[in-house]
């Protein structure tokens, strides 16, 4: 008998259609209505495994819907609203003026080991610290009322008026302005590491798209344990860069740390052009962050060193 897994992934049901078979009428009047506010803020919600949609927005994933107990941590007869909390957590000062703050901590949900992900963490939110949490900082809240649902749209309302870029339209850092981007697809080859391997993971840094990205973690053919990552690359002629960028992509899991050096050769001796401790905040989707090499020479060879466990880039860009 095929299961309900594969049944779904054929049919992709939407929630309205599972809502009406699967929940009593008070909490069905509650699913529906907050479907209705989805559709007022424009927010999809495209069927993403079973008994469960991803709700997305401006290019955001928003974080999803639940229905049912067919994940391990649901009860039957009952639906979730799960939040996607990395990006809302640097905006501790609009969250707590909205009175939101005893909200956000009372759902915060701990790491129960669904998945293969990193060690869960302890997060410090609001002055108070929060052990075991989930990487992803989600909030999940299990039947809301009319009262719940109100300050879960208070939130979603905040996440969508963060300024953030697409894929099709990043958001660049004006400190670049006046400057030329060296054309990646045209001007940069030789990408590997120190070792000379190559994997498409590597290229995504230079291929001149924001749908693709490099990946560091735990998931998939590019899931390493590794702490440090070096991405060597050439220019096709030597050149003086001035700043360079790195873009963030689908999520703000943004390298922590990282180091930059030129090279005349890939063999030969490598200067310290920039190093940076942190990411700047806020760290919002598909925006660049742009840094200056305080002392810029000519090189043709340049190695970038990422030190992280879990973070992704869509592009690095160059400046002349």
């Amino acid at each position: 008998m095929e299961s309900l897994a594969k049944q779904q992934a054929k049919i992709k049901p939407t929630p309205e259609e599972i809502i009406a078979s699967s929940l009593g009428d008070n909490e069905q009047q509650n699913a529906l209505a907050f479907l209705e506010y989805c559709k007022t803020k424009k927010i999809s919600y495209p069927w993403s495994s079973t008994n469960r949609w991803n709700m997305k927005a401006k290019g955001k994933s928003i974080g999803y819907i639940d229905i049912g107990g067919e994940r391990k941590w649901n009860t039957g007869g009952s639906w979730y609203v799960d939040l996607d909390l990395r990006e809302l957590s640097q905006y501790e000062g609009t969250i707590e003026k909205e009175g939101l703050s005893e909200f956000v901590c009372k759902y915060l949900k701990p790491c129960i080991t669904c998945g293969s992900c990193s060690p869960s963490s302890t997060v410090k939110l609001f002055g108070k610290e929060f052990p075991n949490m989930c990487h992803g900082m989600i909030a999940y809240i299990e039947n809301p009322d009319a009262d719940t649902i109100n300050s879960i749209q208070k939130l979603i309302n905040i996440r969508l008026a963060i300024p953030q870029g697409t894929p099709n339209r990043p958001l660049f850092d004006p400190a670049t302005n006046g400057l030329t981007r060296v054309d990646n697809k045209r001007r940069i080859s030789n990408v590997s590491d120190m070792d000379g391997n190559y994997n498409e993971n590597m290229n995504f840094l230079f291929d001149g798209s924001y749908k693709q990205y490099f990946y560091v973690g735990p998931y998939g053919i590019y899931k390493t344990k590794e702490n440090s990552h070096d991405i060597v690359f050439a220019l096709d002629e030597p050149a003086q860069i001035m700043m360079y960028g790195l873009v963030t992509s689908l999520r703000p899991d943004a390298p922590p740390s990282w180091t930059l050096y030129g090279a005349s050769s890939k063999n030969g001796s490598w200067t310290l052009l920039d190093k940076q401790d942190e990411f700047p905040k806020p760290v919002t989707n598909y925006t660049e962050k742009a840094f200056s090499i305080n002392t810029p020479g000519m090189y043709q060879w340049y190695r970038i060193t990422f030190e992280g466990k879990w973070f992704i880039v869509s592009q690095v860009h160059l400046y002349t």
